[in-house]
């Protein structure tokens, strides 16, 4: 007899984050609409069911630079959170992605008895190796996306599984490009290319203007060319429009940034889980991105990354696969060089080939998240 009224506790501090979580909530209410859930979220999880502390909106900032001038309001408000959960007793605690966020919470609430799980590994393979043995102190269990991830943790005696990643359950292994463009109004028998600055305003800021000027160039070069994007939030759709009006540039907005990639053949995106949506929806791509001089400084003075990629599709692979194009090097002669090649139906139809296998590896047989956390509480 499966036990009821239980109370997780639920932090997602960015959109990816949001759609995971949603993902999860609905997952657990079908296998247990008793289930209550609190924490901190977006409209997503809100949807889903989550019972809300605060919005995820003051968390979704990036880079050492960004943080530090937020840091006085983001403390005091991580205290209130920590302080409103421990009031709740939770039977347990999933910190969802976000681990400069979630790990201190999860730290506290652990000292209090409340069971934790993290969902989305950091990205230890490509940062700090070291750091798993902190996360397997830390945590009672990790769910993790990719396959490969489980083993870091194994070894160092902390309890990982593999759960599949829902963006690869969620979108089918073929992509029906020109059915896609028709259901977007575009002509399904022109070329369309995608521009996806990132979701985060200061991605926003530091990408449309190079990624817009891109695109006019190979509109020139391609006059056939459809250019969309897609943004959620109304107020950076509205930037997004504005930086294309200023260049001159006709581009079409959506809210469904699954929809856009869908129907493109090619996109420009910012690096972060926009990249491996772009791969599981079938569209070659080129990553672009720019973080704050002083955030990168850190990076290669103390040499963090451990790898010489960044973008998912990439480290999925284990190899370079798409380009990447990186800080300074980011202008639009550089973009124009490596976007232009993807307009070929050939080289097309080979990336797609090899996205789809490194798809399959992103499906897990077993079980999913929503089922090992029912397994974990013991329902």
């Amino acid at each position: 007899m499966k036990r009821q009224g239980k109370t997780i506790a639920i932090i997602a501090g960015e959109d990816s984050g949001d759609a995971l979580g949603a993902d999860l909530i609905q997952g657990l209410l079908k296998l247990n609409p008793e289930i209550e859930f609190i924490g901190v979220g977006g409209n997503k999880m809100v949807k889903a069911g989550l019972k809300l502390i605060c919005s995820n909106h003051e968390f979704a900032i990036m880079g050492i630079s960004e943080v530090v001038k937020k840091l006085p309001k983001l403390l005091k408000l991580r205290k209130q959170i920590v302080a409103d959960i421990s009031d709740s007793k939770p039977d347990l605690f999933i910190g969802i992605d976000a681990p400069d966020l979630n790990f201190p919470i999860e730290k506290k609430l652990k000292k209090q008895g409340i069971k934790i799980i993290h969902y989305v590994s950091p990205s230890i393979w490509a940062w700090r190796l070291k750091r798993a043995v902190k996360i397997a102190q830390l945590t009672d269990l990790v769910l993790t996306l990719f396959p490969f991830e489980p083993q870091y943790y194994k070894k160092v005696g902390g309890k990982a599984i593999f759960v599949g990643h829902p963006l690869a359950e969620n979108i089918v292994l073929e992509i029906d490009k020109e059915q896609a463009k028709t259901e977007l109004g575009l002509e399904n028998n022109k070329p369309v290319l995608a521009l996806l600055p990132g979701s985060r305003t200061n991605e926003l800021k530091a990408h449309t203007q190079i990624f817009i000027q891109t695109a006019k160039k190979l509109k020139k070069l391609n006059p056939e060319l459809q250019l969309i994007s897609a943004n959620t939030n109304q107020e950076k759709k509205a930037y997004i429009e504005k930086i294309a009006e200023e260049n001159n540039v006709q581009l079409r907005l959506f809210d469904d940034a699954t929809a856009v990639l869908k129907a493109s053949n090619l996109a420009l995106l910012a690096s972060g889980t926009v990249a491996l949506e772009a791969m599981l929806c079938k569209t070659p791509m080129v990553v672009g991105y720019k973080i704050s001089p002083i955030t990168y400084g850190i990076v290669k003075t103390f040499k963090m990354m451990l790898l010489p990629y960044y973008s998912l599709p990439n480290v999925i692979n284990g190899d370079f696969l798409v380009p990447e194009i990186l800080q300074k090097d980011m202008n639009v002669e550089n973009l124009s060089k490596e976007l232009m090649p993807l307009l070929d139906e050939k080289k097309q139809n080979q990336l797609i080939k090899k996205f789809t296998i490194l798809h399959q590896t992103l499906l897990n047989p077993n079980k999913n998240a929503a089922q090992v956390v029912r397994e974990f509480l013991g329902d």
